[in-house]
């Protein structure tokens, strides 16, 4: 409990649902200028997008999503890059600053090289997408072109379409395990990252199908208002996910404290402070 209220998880987890919806729609506006360099179509991204989020949330994105995804232009690619980077790497400023909070590290933040961390890992978390994304797409254009040559039975590439699920599963559980292990400013262990890493992704796919029920019941009473119902529904799901990756936080946070005791500092060499 007492990591949880250093953490400020509620509030922290609002700030980080607000820059992620403002990174959202830049950050599927340059994809979509990038799809066609990789060889891959808007497909591709809408079919993870509609394995992790819920069924209400993916119709009210999916229109706007596809269009932004089938259309391009150099500008448009300049000005989302730049909002989606501005508005990712405040969020993942932000979630630091939280982290270290669990952590009881809160200090020696400096905000411009703090910036260039943030924006280093939002680097790595690109990266990591698009190797996965890439890996799926083109993974099933090989198959159907080994099936072609060696006639194995289509069904393979039917079971390989039908791995997203684990997929999903699997991406969500790593991303987690890399914030949780190397953005904040202590001296983690990996066995209590993975721990908590582990709970978050199972609890943030349960809510999800959950969530799903809930807005499927709640979608029954929008009318006039179905737009702006959806959205809620949008900033009620962003804002529980950031309180489950909150929670997680605190969590390892919790375990190592427990088993360990005080949690170590972890100073970089831009961070170290001079001695009296």
């Amino acid at each position: 409990m007492r990591h949880f209220q250093m953490a400020e998880v509620t509030t922290s987890a609002a700030v980080l649902a607000y820059y992620t919806l403002l990174s959202i729609f830049p950050a599927v506006l340059v994809i979509g200028n990038l799809l066609p360099m990789l060889g891959l179509n808007a497909k591709t991204v809408l079919a993870y997008l509609q394995t992790a989020v819920p069924p209400s949330i993916y119709s009210f994105l999916r229109p706007f999503i596809y269009d932004f995804l089938s259309r391009g232009s150099g500008g448009v690619l300049t000005t989302g890059a730049l909002v989606a980077v501005w508005s990712t790497s405040q969020g993942i400023a932000a979630f630091q600053r939280s982290v270290n909070r669990a952590y009881g590290v809160a200090r020696y933040q400096n905000p411009i090289i703090n910036r260039v961390v943030s924006f280093v890992w939002l680097l790595v978390l690109i990266l990591f997408m698009f190797v996965l994304t890439f890996t799926y797409g083109i993974g099933e254009q090989v198959m159907q072109g080994l099936q072609g040559i060696l006639h194995f039975n289509p069904e393979y590439i039917h079971f390989f379409n039908q791995v997203r699920w684990p997929i999903t599963f699997g991406g969500l559980f790593i991303i987690l395990t890399i914030l949780y292990y190397f953005v904040p400013n202590a001296r983690v262990r990996l066995r209590f990252v993975a721990v908590g890493a582990l709970l978050v992704t199972l609890a943030w796919m349960g809510v999800s199908r959950i969530f799903s029920l809930y807005s499927a019941f709640f979608s029954h009473n929008i009318t006039s208002y179905k737009t702006i119902g959806a959205f809620i529904l949008l900033m009620i799901w962003l804002d529980l996910s950031g309180i489950l990756v909150m929670v997680g936080a605190t969590i390892n946070a919790t375990l190592q404290d427990i088993v360990e005791g005080k949690i170590e500092e972890r100073l970089y060499f831009w961070q170290k402070r001079k001695e009296k």
